[in-house]
């Protein structure tokens, strides 16, 4: 833990230094949603498979890997198998990471798909004590202790989430082996987040909101009290006070998250259901009202998905995973039904609109909207 420290520093500089910087629906040509009683889409068995199918290809896939490359010299014969024997896939460690989330959500709510028993055995390959133990090494000791912080090691925290909630033999195994790695993440997050007395909004991997969130959902599920209280103050510190937040100038120049709901999302689960309405309806008091509701919640297309521009897609998927966030939080009657319904349009639309760019064989857009399609959906059941 003693690295830590050497680097805190200079990762609050990092922050502060941001602040002025069931009918079946068709998507593309699959059947991958059914419809709620009140027009949401929800993820049907074929879209399990689907999405199951993108994950299952991306995690066991080594090249190309962006980060490896980076760090790559000249004459290595090693591989980033080698350094990262569970998360060596998709690209980069924190892709590798969030994809295992995925098969896991979607093996946990859809275990009768055909794709289950491969889903099994890959995960049975990750999570192995041997496998996680190096992982936790390579984690620690690089970066000062800080590697993939706090993006990376908040998709660690919500797999081991996912895993708590599972009443499952194989999942209490894993969530046993991963546990080294998690409980080393959450006390990271513990000193962080204790040290850091501002930051600023953001849509990005250092996104502060996204890995408090996902911090607060780990502190519950593991009774983590003293966590717990560290996400909470933190997010009141960084966050209580911020009114009329511009979300219709977003995305800020290449966010594949929406900065501002991400806060929204967070808020949600510190405060209370009627303290949230009160802050939400200062925080943007354009969501809650029909006839302008439709200006936060714009969608920002693009002609070209591919390379940055899938940013673009992951940012509308993000923005369905904070909107459904927030409709499980909001006590009933915050929304009229006029803006309800135009939530839900909104929502249904940009899902459409994200769709189009995957399976359709580029690997940079595949390797990460398969699991924010699925959060989009099923990450807040």
């Amino acid at each position: 833990m003693k690295h830590l420290f050497f680097i805190l520093g200079f990762f609050v500089f990092s922050l502060h230094a941001q602040e002025n910087s069931s009918i079946i629906i068709n998507t593309g040509d699959n059947n991958l949603v059914n419809t709620l009683p009140d027009g949401r889409y929800i993820l049907n068995d074929e879209g399990a498979s689907y999405f199951a199918k993108l994950s299952l290809d991306c995690v066991s896939k080594s090249e190309p890997h962006y980060f490896y490359r980076a760090i790559q010299e000249e004459g290595d014969t090693i591989g980033p198998k080698d350094l990262w024997p569970s998360f060596y896939g998709c690209y980069d460690w924190h892709s590798g990471v969030h994809n295992h989330w995925c098969m896991i959500k979607i093996l946990k709510k859809y275990p009768n798909i055909p794709e289950a028993g491969e889903l099994r055995k890959r995960l049975n390959e990750s999570f192995t004590s041997e496998n996680i133990e190096r992982e936790l090494i390579y984690v620690s000791s690089h970066e000062n202790g800080l590697f993939e912080f706090p993006y990376g090691q908040a998709w660690i925290l919500k797999v081991a989430d996912e895993l708590a909630t599972w009443e499952d033999p194989d999942a209490k195994i894993w969530l046993r082996n991963l546990t080294p790695l998690s409980s080393y993440i959450a006390a990271v997050n513990g000193i962080v987040w204790e040290s850091v007395d501002r930051v600023a909004l953001s849509g990005s991997h250092d996104s502060p909101a996204m890995a408090l969130s996902f911090a607060y959902d780990y502190s519950i599920s593991f009774h983590d009290d003293k966590l717990k209280k560290v996400v909470a103050n933190a997010a009141l510190k960084y966050y209580n006070k911020i009114q009329n937040v511009p979300i219709a100038d977003e995305p800020f120049e290449y966010d594949f998250m929406s900065a501002s709901l991400l806060v929204a999302d967070l808020m949600r689960k510190v405060k209370t259901p009627e303290k949230f309405v009160k802050w939400s309806q200062k925080y943007c008091p354009d969501l809650f009202i029909a006839n302008r509701v439709t200006i936060p919640l714009q969608i920002k297309q693009s002609e070209k998905h591919d390379g940055y521009e899938s940013h673009w897609d992951g940012y509308h998927l993000n923005r369905i995973w904070c909107l459904n966030g927030m409709l499980k939080t909001l006590p009933e009657g915050s929304l009229d039904e006029a803006t309800k319904k135009e939530w839900t349009r909104s929502m249904n639309e940009m899902w459409d609109y994200a769709q189009q760019s995957i399976g359709v064989g580029n690997y940079d857009i595949d390797h990460w909207l398969s699991t924010f399609s699925v959060f989009a959906l099923i990450g807040y059941e």
